[in-house]
């Protein structure tokens, strides 16, 4: 007994003895009661926050409760002359003695008779204990059922079944509890162990489905997810039914586990015990999800030393992760060892021998394959030829085999093998590039090796990823899973028939050196490690130190160092420049050099795009991928001379299917449009596009006398991409950007992206997309009139102020479930980005009036905005803004600089 457990008692037996003693009135004695259980809690709470173990805490509560239950049951049996034959047995989760502060309690009353043929007097003292315990204010879940009903239950209902496994006898006879359990273990436990198993493996599979059977995931169940609380009790229960066993301690004496993996696994469940602990204390309800928000409350209260919370977050994201994915790995092992010595005994029985063909052998190389695993031949394989070590995976690789769990084991115990002389070894040097050279399968070999923690040990660079946690807006998994995910991306492409993925697929196909795309791919994000400024640099700092271990050199070291170096120059050009600018491109063909280096790039940034998350890949991001590349594959293939004659020719082709499109009356004013409009208005214009925009400008009101404001309002509705394209055509004039962006805030409408330009002859056209705060298109009519009013009021005003028109709200535009997920806030000022522009580059939590406040900052310091990308992605706005003086010149004024970067820092919510 501990000693926790003994002072419960002492406590107990005093406060509790004036109601045994019945001194008490029933309202006394359940207000005694619940002074008890709350003083008593909150000494376990204490006890918690002091550091105590997750299982400590849970046993101890679940302890407090058998003594209350106890007391409630004697004090019932009191008012009896005769005790009646009847036993109160905790069942399900309390029936394991550990429960969670805001658990709930399963009981069973076990009768000596069928339930519905009990006497007057023990179905009364059954109402007796249960009302007593809902008035002290227990949420309880009963049955009342005999032995022989029990038996019945759980051979009907394997769930039913797996809570009876846990009984425990909390008060009543003893007897009777005995024969319950004689006859459960030989009724229930020795026999249906087949059927109990797949039940068992079957709700594995599901729920590591659900949680894309990765523990790394941004919000966890720390019961249900993959590495949860429920894949440790499901290997208890397996273990029990399989082998008897009533704790996993008998499975290291059978050795099933060895004693370091137990202890990883009890580890990991008082880990997670701990968790949900503060996870419940918090809520002050039962809560399993661990949201972000929860994140940080957590890692505080466990005390984890980093000064910001976003660091303690991380530490112990980390540590959440290596524990669950300990659980996970060693419960999925022991599974698959039962899986394998059942499919073991079924074909050694007369009716498999008849009917079952056996099953393939092979044996090459020390090494056994069998029913698609690998096994060893023996235990000396990897001390007889360590490079054995290397060969293992590529075995794997080509035979389709997996690692089972005694060659995982063995691996493990020679990982210390793998040191110096291994990793600079040349033949497993060109084991693990050939390895790397199979297109399309790669990620399933390397994903092997990280299993068993081979592959951070041949690569260190990458083992510093092992579990590192990237709390970053976009990247919903740890370093070392969204690199493995990246490869799995560029893997799935071969044989893909998804017509989106074709232009990819020809992509990969003609890359000619997959070893050099493979190890950048696993290179690319490893500087995270090493807590740089920019992790690229640290990426490329670690990718040379490895291209000199693994001996790469000369023009496959270039395009490794170019890949990691440039992994997201890509992204950065298509969403943040003006890819339209023919100046545009071509620097960014200088960057790339070469068509073949391109075609990687893009090749590249789709793998890690997708690998960071699935809707980072969206199809406006994919459409500016795409323009960049087409337009910088001619750049590179016909110069700049033929490169901008070929633009000239898609404005002819342009113009004249755009013409086709609108009657004869309107030829006129496409004419005029075309000469006027910028040329990058040009650039991947549909011709149905810019039809709409000539009749939006066709019906501008000619300019008035008295200076009236006029605009021509055009609503294109994309229902599929949840967005509309409002198109407005109007004069320019002096705070017209803020002016429809304060317009726009006034109905609440949010922008997604937008395009901004300017006719020689003063005309502006101004493209947004925008939808409702619930991400729809706007389709509402009275609202398209108010706006279009809200509009030309505003614009006919000199000064106004923006607060008669809206007001700023809480965010409306954050997706429901991202329990205020830290948003990495940023804002630049730098004259760097564009050779004549001065560029403000935002990442922000987005919220309606965002851009209207950007744009009034700008207004205020005199400054002018020459050109934009605005884009918001998942709640978050990235927007580039370039800016001139009014005399059209970039702003070398640093104190107007410095007040600029301020003024916008603060509204974004920049904090040091």
């Amino acid at each position: 007994m501990s000693a926790h457990l003994k002072t419960l008692q002492a406590h107990a037996k005093k406060a509790l003895k004036p109601a045994v003693q019945g001194h008490l009135s029933p309202a006394e004695r359940i207000a005694l009661y619940k002074r008890f259980l709350k003083i008593e809690e909150h000494r376990i709470k204490l006890h918690h926050r002091a550091g105590a173990g997750g299982l400590e805490t849970a046993h101890a509560r679940a302890g407090l409760l058998d003594v209350v239950l106890r007391s409630l049951f004697d004090l019932a049996l009191s008012k009896r002359k005769d005790a009646p034959v009847i036993g109160l047995v905790a069942i399900g989760g309390y029936g394991r003695g550990t429960l969670n502060p805001c658990s709930d309690i399963d009981i069973l009353f076990l009768l000596p008779r069928a339930s519905n043929k009990l006497p007057a007097d023990l179905t009364s003292l059954v109402q007796e204990i249960l009302y007593l315990l809902w008035d002290v204010g227990f949420k309880v879940g009963h049955a009342c059922r005999s032995v022989a009903e029990c038996i019945q239950q759980a051979k009907a209902d394997q769930e039913n079944k797996t809570a009876l496994m846990e009984a425990r006898l909390i008060a009543g006879d003893k007897k009777l509890f005995a024969e319950f359990q004689a006859r459960f273990e030989k009724e229930c436990i020795a026999k249906g162990q087949a059927a109990f198993f797949e039940l068992r493996r079957q709700d594995l599979v599901n729920r590591h489905e659900k949680s894309s059977k990765t523990v790394f995931l941004q919000e966890p169940n720390v019961k249900e997810s993959c590495g949860g609380m429920r894949d440790y009790h499901n290997i208890c229960w397996v273990a029990r039914v399989k082998l008897g066993a009533k704790s996993l301690r008998e499975l290291v004496d059978d050795r099933l586990l060895t004693a370091a993996a137990l202890r990883n696994i009890e580890a990991a469940y008082d880990f997670l015990n701990r968790v949900r602990n503060e996870l419940h204390y918090d809520a002050g309800r039962a809560s399993d999800q661990l949201t972000l928000r929860l994140q940080g409350v957590v890692a505080t209260n466990f005390r984890y030393p980093q000064r910001s919370i976003l660091r303690r977050t991380e530490a112990f994201m980390r540590d959440y992760y290596r524990h669950t994915r300990a659980l996970y790995r060693h419960t999925e092992s022991l599974m698959e060892t039962f899986e394998i010595d059942q499919e073991t005994r079924a074909e050694s029985g007369l009716k498999s021998y008849l009917m079952v063909r056996k099953k393939k052998r092979e044996e090459f190389d020390g090494f056994v394959g069998r029913d698609g695993r690998i096994f060893p031949q023996n235990n000396s394989i990897f001390k007889e030829d360590p490079h054995r070590l290397m060969r293992l995976f590529q075995h794997c690789q080509v035979r389709g085999l997996r690692l089972s769990p005694a060659m995982r084991k063995l691996v493990k115990a020679h990982r210390e093998d793998i040191g110096r002389p291994f990793c600079y070894s040349k033949t497993n040097r060109e084991t693990f590039q050939a390895i790397l050279e199979r297109k399309g399968d790669v990620a399933r070999t390397l994903r092997q090796m990280h299993r068993v923690g081979f592959l951070g040990r041949y690569l260190p660079e990458f083992g510093a990823l092992d579990c590192l946690v990237q709390h970053e807006f976009f990247h919903r998994y740890t370093a070392d899973e969204h690199t493995l995910r990246c490869i799995e991306e560029l893997d799935a492409l071969v044989g893909s028939e998804e017509p989106k993925k074709q232009i990819y697929r020809r992509l990969f196909h003609e890359a000619e050196d997959p070893y050099a795309l493979y190890l950048a791919l696993i290179l690319h994000d490893t500087g995270r490690a090493e807590n740089v400024r920019e992790h690229t640099d640290g990426s490329a700092m670690l990718a040379s130190k490895l291209c000199n271990r693994l001996q790469v050199h000369g023009p496959r070291r270039a395009l490794i160092m170019f890949l990691v170096d440039h992994h997201l120059t890509f992204w950065r050009f298509a969403t943040t420049r003006n890819i339209e600018d023919p100046d545009v491109v071509a620097e960014f063909a200088r960057i790339v050099k070469t068509k073949a280096r391109l075609d990687l790039l893009l090749l590249f940034s789709y793998a890690d795009s997708n690998g960071t998350n699935t809707e980072t890949w969206s199809s406006w991001k994919e459409t500016l991928m795409l323009q960049l590349h087409s337009s910088t594959r001619i750049f590179l293939s016909e110069g700049r001379e033929r490169y901008a004659a070929s633009i000239r020719t898609e404005k002819k082709e342009l113009k004249e299917l755009a013409k086709a499109q609108l009657k004869p009356e309107k030829h006129t004013a496409l004419d005029d449009h075309f000469k006027r409009m910028p040329e990058s208005y040009f650039r991947f214009r549909s011709p149905a596009a810019v039809a709409s925009h000539v009749k939006a400008v066709y019906r501008l009101a000619p300019p008035a006398e008295d200076n009236t404001f006029e605009c021509s309002l055009q609503w294109l509705d994309s229902p599929e991409k949840g967005y509309t394209e409002l198109v407005i055509a109007t004069r320019d004039q002096p705070l017209l950007l803020e002016k429809i962006c304060c317009a726009l805030a006034s109905e609440e409408l949010n922008i997604l992206s937008a395009d901004f330009f300017t006719r020689t002859d003063g005309v502006v056209l101004d493209l947004f997309r925008v939808c409702t705060t619930n991400f729809e298109p706007v389709s509402d009519l009275n609202l398209r009139k108010r706006l279009s009013s809200t509009l030309k009021e505003v614009g006919q005003l000199a000064k106004y102020e923006h607060a008669r028109y809206f007001r700023r709200k809480p965010n409306l535009l954050r997706p429901k479930d991202d329990h205020g997920m830290a948003f990495p806030v940023r804002a630049y000022v730098s004259n760097d980005l564009h050779p004549t522009y001065t560029a403000i580059e935002v990442q922000a939590v987005d919220r309606i009036g965002l851009l209207h406040d950007l744009f009034h900052a700008i207004n205020s310091h005199g400054l002018n905005t020459a050109n934009a990308r605005i884009s918001t992605e998942k709640g978050a706005a990235m927007d580039t803004i370039y800016i001139t003086t009014h005399d059209g010149k970039k702003v070398y004024d640093e104190k107007i600089l410095q007040h600029l970067q301020q003024t916008v820092e603060t509204l974004i919510g920049k904090k040091d």
